[in-house]
């Protein structure tokens, strides 16, 4: 992206955070904390250090009135990094004001070419403002009809042993599975993700009772070969590194 000229705010001079800041940044990849997602998206950048993570912060906050909120992860992550996030409107505006930002930490860290992931994807793509018109969604509008699109997405590939002729999301978090020679069942989809994660959003012990065995075991004849467990009134379901949760409503 080309060079343009910021003020930086005093403490901090160009070039300061030089190959501090991974040059792939993502984008509602994490749930805002200061309003619903459909209202706010967020930003993750990853920094070597947590001194280089707190001037970017600060710098954020100070530099861009448009930021609503940004903060660092709470501790050192797996590989020693950290990570910041970044809170905006998410608005028609959003396109240009993530333009500033990158101008902005472009001159801290001295790199100008930056790529971008949004929510789960792996792949990366080089940003500009076109870009992100194009990947993400700008509206609430549009953002509830993107999250059905990729929630669908994600469990159909998840679902992938077994008998089942059809999985469907809808936009109140609804999943209709359709099995020939069967009624058709409906739950709520509470989460899918990495299983490590998800189980540890499972407050309680395995429900080992007469009425949970019975729910598990016919989870197990309609949806196929997985790995399923009753946690007081969800369901954690298992395929491989990935999970679902459940919570049973109409059957």
């Amino acid at each position: 992206m080309p060079r343009q000229q910021f003020k930086l705010f005093e403490g901090l001079r160009r070039g300061d955070l030089k190959n501090s800041i991974d040059p792939i940044f993502t984008v509602d990849q994490f749930k805002s904390k200061m309003g619903e997602d459909k209202d706010v998206m967020v930003l993750r950048f990853r920094v070597e250090d947590k001194n280089p993570a707190i001037d970017i912060m600060e710098f954020l906050e100070k530099g861009y009135p448009f930021v609503l909120d940004a903060d660092i992860s709470s501790g050192e992550e797996k590989d020693g990094k950290y990570s910041v996030f970044v809170e905006l409107e998410r608005s028609k505006a959003a396109s240009t004001q993530i333009k500033e930002i990158l101008s902005g930490i472009s001159q801290l860290c001295d790199n100008y070419e930056w790529k971008f992931r949004f929510h789960r994807d792996y792949h990366s793509m080089d940003f500009s403002e076109d870009a992100i018109t194009e990947a993400v969604p700008l509206t609430p509008e549009e953002y509830e009809s993107k999250l059905v699109e990729y929630q669908n997405a994600d469990v159909n590939e998840f679902f992938d042993q077994g008998g089942l002729n059809g999985v469907n999301v809808d936009e109140d978090n609804n999943v209709t599975f359709e099995k020939a020679y069967s009624e058709s069942l409906t739950a709520e989809l509470v989460d899918i993700g990495d299983y490590e994660t998800l189980k540890d959003k499972l407050p309680g012990a395995i429900s080992l009772d007469e009425s949970a065995r019975g729910q598990v075991l016919y989870l197990e004849k309609y949806l196929g070969n997985y790995e399923i467990h009753k946690i007081n009134e969800h369901f954690l379901i298992r395929n491989g590194k990935r999970a679902l949760i459940l919570k049973k409503t109409g059957w």
